[in-house]
């Protein structure tokens, strides 16, 4: 086996937990606004997947308390040492010592792989 460094670029989910309270016409509508301000790359106009509102309670008259979880992405980059029998397979365990996921999401790239020798 030999032992290889892996630098990588990818992102990174965080979990974000918070209340926001915010004008809106409805409980709907709260969400969505919270939502924006929480992910404003994403579209305003349907609920973003990893967006939980946990509760949403009328405080006065158009105005909503919106509890909610959800998860950032982040860009991240590093190294990570590996043993493997050829570069590919390297790349392939450095993917899976970063994510540590059952199916690692394709934004992992590795940007250098070098061999530093042999185990």
């Amino acid at each position: 086996m030999k032992k290889f460094r892996i630098r990588y670029e990818t992102k990174l989910l965080y979990v974000l937990e918070g209340t926001e309270t915010v004008s809106a016409s409805g409980k709907g509508q709260a969400m969505l606004a919270v939502q924006a301000m929480v992910h404003p790359d994403e579209r305003l106009d349907e609920p973003y997947f990893h967006f939980e509102p946990l509760t949403i309670r009328q405080v006065e008259s158009g105005r909503y308390e919106v509890a909610f979880r959800t998860k950032i992405e982040k860009p991240v980059s590093g190294e990570v040492d590996v043993e493997a029998t050829d570069a590919d397979k390297a790349v392939s365990k450095a993917r899976l010592a970063v994510h540590q996921e059952f199916i690692p999401p394709k934004c992992f790239r590795a940007v250098a792989v070098e061999e530093i020798g042999d185990v």
